[in-house]
C-alpha cells in the first residue's frame, strides 16, 4: 500500500470497499443519507477510525442516486458485511434488521 499517495487512499471506491471489507469483515457501519442537493449518498465508518468516508466514483467524486432505492441496492449488493447499516432521513434514522429478526443497536 506504500505506493499509494495518501490522496489515492482518502477515496472509497466500490472496490476498494470491496477489498476492505473482505480484509475487516464486519468491522464497518454504512449510513445513507441525503444529500443538500436532493440526491443520496453513502459513507462508511471503519471501527477505530472516526471519520466518515463518502463512497467515491473512480474519477473521485462522491457517488450519488437520485432515488433512495438505488442507494440502498447499492448497499444491499456492496455491504453485505457491514456490523450495522443506517438510512437517515430526515430526523429519522432507521436500521437493518440483524438475521436474527432484532433491530440492530443505534448507536446515536
Amino acid at each position: 500500500m506504500s505506493e499509494f499517495t495518501s490522496k489515492q487512499q482518502s477515496r472509497l471506491t466500490k472496490q476498494y470497499l470491496d477489498i476492505l471489507s473482505t480484509s475487516l469483515g464486519s468491522k464497518h457501519v454504512v449510513t445513507v443519507h441525503e444529500t443538500g442537493a436532493g440526491v443520496w449518498a453513502v459513507a462508511v465508518q471503519f471501527d477505530g477510525n472516526e471519520k466518515t468516508q463518502p463512497i467515491t466514483t473512480s474519477r473521485g467524486d462522491m457517488k450519488v442516486w437520485r432515488n433512495l432505492i438505488g442507494a440502498i441496492s447499492f448497499v444491499q449488493e456492496n455491504c453485505k458485511s457491514a456490523s450495522d447499516v443506517f438510512i437517515d432521513v430526515g430526523g429519522w434514522r432507521l436500521c437493518r434488521v440483524t438475521s436474527t429478526g432484532n433491530a440492530a443497536p443505534i448507536g446515536v
